[in-house]
């Protein structure tokens, strides 16, 4: 190619290939330079960089405007805007990443303190406490009426009503008589009241608890905030655990009591007649009739817990939403509660209650043939006496429990009902805002 300079009349002939050979000398320093730049430039010097004209920089200098024949030579700049765009990238990318970052360390912390256990176990001694003062006390104070129940069941026809069998036993036997069997049943019920009440708590929020926590594993953000409370069938299984483990301390004492009651003059005292009844049937003498009993009792503390708190929380949400002060009323919900909760478990404990009398007066007498010697009308025997001293229990057992409760500051039965009310008046006010 021949090229004529400006003012000049000579003719400068290029050699082919030689523009090739400059541009390789030239634009490969200043790629590497630009490279460089590019990396080593921080967001603000790019951006100046890239924002710079073209023309001021190509003034300032001769290479960039083609003085020494080449092309002019953009390349450095479109580099150095390309690294600004890098560089704007990257700035972003590693801000998202640590927003990102950020909210799942939030997220993770969140979900590992929800998944800690939130059972607090310093407040099961109380309750154990709370169930076996409650069961043994109410138990004591009612033996006159268990022992009229359980002399009507044993010897039909005994006596007309509770009324005038307490009068009739007084009479004959004074305070021993009336009062026969106290012993064994404070113990025993000492013991199974704790274990039931105690048990059946702890059972209650374990599931509760590992439901939360499984909910958590699956959504940590929202499975968290399920709100704690049983399905029916959980509760029945921890009423059942429960009331499986009291009952199998309950059961030696009430064998002895029954023995005691039904026939006065097979011993003095309760070791004396725990003594005789191990010497002539050994260990298991004590534990006849466990099958009855279990059938009693299971039932009875199932529909007792279940009506109680279902009654309770009814009550309490109903008097929180007319915007009645509960805890004016708490004295008069909990009796209400046992007085349903107490009918409903006696009624349906009942057969299993006749027939464990039974089994105890007349031992090696099977559960079949106590079943059939009394007849679907015999099963009921002594039913009102032992409706009247369950209710009474129940309802006393279910005020001095929920009074130590809330001494303790510990949430009764029912209760739940109200904050759960709270809880849905701050979402709705979070929603209007």
């Amino acid at each position: 190619a021949t090229t004529r300079g400006r003012g000049s009349s000579c003719t400068h002939r290029v050699v082919p290939g030689a523009s090739l050979a400059m541009m390789s000398h030239v634009s490969f320093p200043l790629l590497m330079a630009a490279v460089l730049l590019a990396l080593s430039a921080g967001h603000s010097e790019a951006s100046v960089l890239a924002a710079r004209p073209l023309e001021a920089t190509a003034r300032a200098s001769p290479l960039m405007r083609g003085d020494a024949g080449g092309p002019l030579l953009r390349a450095p700049f479109v580099l150095s805007d390309a690294g600004a765009k890098l560089t704007k990238l990257g700035d972003s990318v590693q801000l998202h990443a640590r927003a990102a970052s950020s909210k799942v360390g939030l997220v993770a912390k969140a979900a590992s303190k929800k998944v800690v256990s939130a059972i607090d176990l310093e407040k099961y001694p109380k309750l154990f406490a709370a169930g076996g003062i409650c069961a043994s006390f109410t138990h004591w104070v009612t033996v006159p009426i268990d022992v009229v129940k359980t002399r009507t069941q044993v010897n039909p026809g005994e006596f007309t009503g509770v009324s005038s069998g307490i009068q009739s036993i007084f009479k004959n036997e004074g305070w021993k008589g009336i009062m026969r069997g106290a012993t064994p049943t404070t113990i025993g019920f000492l013991l199974q009241g704790s274990l039931k009440y105690g048990f059946y708590e702890f059972f209650k929020d374990s599931l509760s608890e590992r439901s939360r926590l499984k909910a958590a594993k699956e959504d940590p953000i929202w499975g968290s905030k399920k709100p704690k409370g049983l399905a029916v069938p959980e509760m029945i299984f921890a009423a059942s655990c429960a009331e499986v483990l009291g009952t199998t301390a309950l059961l030696p004492f009430e064998a002895t009591r029954i023995r005691m009651v039904a026939d006065p003059s097979y011993g003095k005292g309760m070791v004396e007649v725990m003594k005789k009844v191990v010497g002539a049937e050994g260990i298991k003498g004590l534990y006849n009739g466990v099958l009855p009993i279990m059938c009693k009792q299971i039932p009875f503390t199932i529909t007792q817990f279940l009506m109680f708190e279902t009654v309770a929380t009814a009550l309490y949400s109903d008097l929180s939403h007319r915007g009645v002060d509960t805890d004016k009323w708490k004295t008069g919900i909990t009796l209400v509660s046992g007085v349903i909760a107490g009918t409903s478990a006696s009624l349906l404990s009942q057969p299993g209650d006749t027939v464990l009398s039974m089994m105890n007066k007349s031992p090696g007498l099977s559960v079949a043939k106590c079943v059939k010697q009394l007849g679907p009308a015999g099963l009921f025997r002594g039913g009102g006496a032992r409706m009247i001293h369950v209710s009474s229990y129940v309802i006393a057992q279910f005020l001095i429990y929920d009074s130590i409760k809330r001494a303790c500051g510990i949430p009764v039965a029912g209760s739940q009902a109200i904050k759960k009310k709270e809880q849905d008046k701050d979402k709705k006010a979070k929603k209007a805002k």
